[in-house]
């Protein structure tokens, strides 16, 4: 009852509070209207004061036509700063107004942590319901960590409280001196207005000073309008530290209790205990002393009750004493009785057990018997897989026959693989023989083109010389000088050559012909050869004309030699580097081939080594190898009708295969398969790159025919042309 009349008052409590924050939330927007509807009077006061200020400085200005320039400037300036000091007003009537929606804004959130902390403390007020009835509680240790966490949380916000207590003050000194340093300005400035209007020069000169002044005054504004925009902040801080000193005040008051100083319980050791725990421990307390106090008082009246019973015995009479004695007889026969009791008690619990154990033994018994007759029916369905594996081997014995079969077959098939590889690398040998013997004629006719093309250069340098000298000499003399030189020429060594010999003519044929790499002849025609210069002289005229058109046929001949062998021996050039790229790809495909042997040849020796070791491993598919030996006996028989040649060859493989399991023969089978597929793919592709390349040189060959039979033709169409 007590605890259900402190949550009744602390719940009038809240709702009090709420009470009175709607009323302090009210009162404040009254306020809040009331400084603004005296802001906006205090502006229709002071546009009214400047428009009468303004009237009156017309009047003076009407009066004096002389001075009318002067009282212009001023009113300007006079208007200007009235403008100023207006703007400043309404800025600071925003600011203001700002102020107040975000005062609006925090008081709402205020409102909102308001409904925040009740739903809180409502929650404590069941958890403590549950705490007193004892139905629920939480640990003391986690309940004392809260505490000193809360406690320490209040101290950070108690510091902070301090420090945004001190700015407060600071920034309300501030906006103090600033409000007095406004109050100055603003005197100052309706008493420079009186002096204004008193006299003219000095006019002058405090209009002069008043515009300095202008812009320290709207500074000076400005630092009042950020000083009251972080007074706002800093109170809406100081509202939101307090709000949560609050809650931490009030879940400490909640935890701990009402009367308790929180210095003390930070003082205090770690054992401390929360106040829900507190309640529990005094409610044993509370249990443990009604216990002591029913056992005092059972004590107390057994003492009566003995005290009554037993009277003095001198006092008593024969009789009492035999009532006693009878008595004492009745609670010895109650104490055995008892005892008796309490045996039997105990044989009927061993008895109770002894009839659990039996019952147990007993289902026992019936799940062992179950388990029997399944594993009689697994025995049976055993003996019938037994029986269809039989079926099985037999079956599989069989195709193990024609596996090995198949395995003769394809053994010949790799014999057949193995010579035609062999071929194939006697082959490929031999045309690397033929291309590098290739390659050297390919050279030699290179070398022997260079040589031609080199003699042929000699010939058109000399050639071209003569006819030079020929022309200059035909040039330069007259009739009888024609004769003398005439006569004279085939004497000159330098100039021109003898008479040309039978042998001579010869080797100049021999030398003009010349042979293609690919056979053909190349053989000058009657008119590239130049006559033979008769002894008694030739004319002028016979100089110039068939002469002249002779040496002119054998020049461009011989550069169309020239140009056809320089583009055999680029051909060559390029045909020999292919094929010396040829050799190397084929050189380092037979040593990744010799390698690829050894790894398979390593690993052969390995799988025999695990086959010997699976031959060698005892008591494995014993019905397998029972079977095994009526299968076997006619296997040889077999591949030595199918196969009567190879069968010394193969007997070995054979007794192999037939020693070991059915599924490694299939194993190897399938891996056997696998190299002869690996190596007719090999060979393939080994084949389908020789056709490349041969298809590659044929290219090369009619590339290498276009090209010489378009020299030859552009040299027969220019000297067509030539002749015409």
């Amino acid at each position: 009852m007590g605890s259900s009349g402190a949550n009744t008052g602390k719940m009038a409590e809240d709702e009090g509070s709420q009470d009175t924050l709607r009323l302090q939330f009210r009162a404040m927007q009254e306020m809040q209207h009331k400084r603004l509807q005296k802001q906006m009077e205090k502006r229709k006061e002071k546009e009214l004061s400047l428009q009468s200020r303004g009237d009156d400085q017309k009047e003076p200005l009407e009066i004096s036509d002389g001075l009318s320039v002067l009282q212009a400037g001023e009113q300007n300036s006079k208007t200007s700063f009235q403008q100023r000091v207006l703007e400043d007003e309404i800025e600071q009537l925003r600011d203001q107004l700002r102020e107040t929606v975000d005062e609006n804004g925090r008081l709402y959130k205020l409102l909102k942590e308001r409904d925040f902390e009740i739903k809180h403390l409502k929650k404590k007020i069941e958890e403590d319901r549950f705490a007193f009835t004892g139905t629920a509680g939480v640990a003391g240790d986690v309940i004392a960590t809260k505490i000193v966490e809360l406690s320490k949380k209040n101290r950070v916000l108690m510091a902070e409280s301090e420090g945004a207590k001190t700015r407060v003050r600071q920034l309300s000194n501030r906006i103090q001196e600033l409000e007095q340093e406004l109050q100055i300005a603003q005197a100052r400035l309706p008493a420079k207005g009186s002096t204004d209007a008193g006299a003219k020069p000095p006019r002058t000169q405090m209009g002069d000073r008043v515009l300095p002044e202008n812009p320290e005054v709207k500074v000076l504004q400005d630092r009042l309008a950020a000083t009251n925009l972080k007074m706002s902040d800093l109170r809406n801080q100081i509202q939101a530290v307090k709000q949560e000193l609050r809650m931490a005040q009030k879940v400490l008051t909640s935890e701990v209790g009402e009367d308790v100083n929180i210095q003390q319980l930070l003082s205090s050791p770690g054992t401390w205990r929360g106040r829900a725990q507190q309640i529990l421990v005094l409610q044993s307390k509370v249990r443990e002393l009604e216990k002591q106090l029913g056992q005092t008082r059972s004590r107390s009246e057994e003492t009566a009750s003995e005290l009554s019973v037993y009277p003095d015995s001198r006092k008593l009479s024969a009789q009492e004493k035999n009532l006693l004695c009878i008595r004492n007889l009745e609670r010895e026969k109650q104490e055995g009785w008892e005892k008796l009791v309490a045996e039997r008690d105990a044989l009927q619990r061993e008895l109770e057990e002894l009839k659990k154990k039996f019952e147990g033994m007993r289902s026992r018994n019936k799940v062992l018997s179950s388990e029997v007759k399944t594993l009689r029916s697994q025995m049976g369905t055993l003996v019938e897989k037994g029986r269809h594996d039989d079926e099985l081997i037999d079956a599989l014995m069989d195709q193990l026959k024609q596996l090995q079969e198949i395995l003769g077959s394809l053994s010949l098939q790799e014999e057949k693989t193995r010579v035609s590889q062999h071929r194939l690398d006697q082959q490929l040998n031999s045309e690397a023989q033929r291309s590098s013997s290739l390659v050297a004629q390919l050279r030699a006719m290179v070398a022997e083109r260079e040589a031609k093309v080199r003699q042929l250069e000699l010939e058109i340098g000399q050639l071209s010389v003569q006819y030079l000298r020929n022309k200059g000499v035909d040039e330069g003399s007259s009739g009888p000088e024609v004769s003398r030189a005439s006569t004279k020429l085939p004497e000159d060594p330098g100039l021109t050559k003898p008479p040309a010999s039978a042998g001579d003519h010869a080797g100049r044929l021999g030398s003009s012909r010349s042979v293609t790499s690919l056979g053909h002849t190349l053989v000058e025609s009657s008119l590239t050869w130049p006559s033979l210069p008769s002894p008694h002289g030739a004319s002028p005229r016979f100089l110039d004309s068939p002469e002249q058109k002779g040496w002119q046929t054998q020049v461009t001949e011989f550069k169309a030699l020239w140009q056809a062998a320089e583009v055999e021996r680029d051909r060559l050039t390029e045909f020999v580097t292919v094929l010396q790229k040829r050799v190397e790809e084929r050189n380092s495909k037979l040593l990744e081939s010799e390698r690829r042997l050894q790894e398979e040849r390593h690993r052969a020796v390995v799988l025999e080594q695990h086959l010997e070791k699976m031959r060698l491993e005892p008591g494995r598919m014993s019905a397998s190898q029972r079977a095994a030996p009526r299968s076997k006996t006619g296997l040889p028989a077999s591949n030595t009708r199918h196969h009567p040649s190879e069968s010394e060859r193969k007997d070995p493989s054979s007794a192999q295969l037939s020693s070991v399991p059915m599924e490694s023969q299939m194993e190897e089978l399938t891996t056997r398969l696998a190299i002869q597929v690996e190596e007719n793919e090999m060979l393939k592709a080994a084949l389908g790159n020789a056709l490349q390349g041969k298809e590659e040189d044929f290219r090369m060959y009619h590339e290498t025919l276009d090209q010489v039979k378009g020299v030859f033709l552009q040299a027969l169409r220019q000297q067509k042309a030539d002749k015409h």
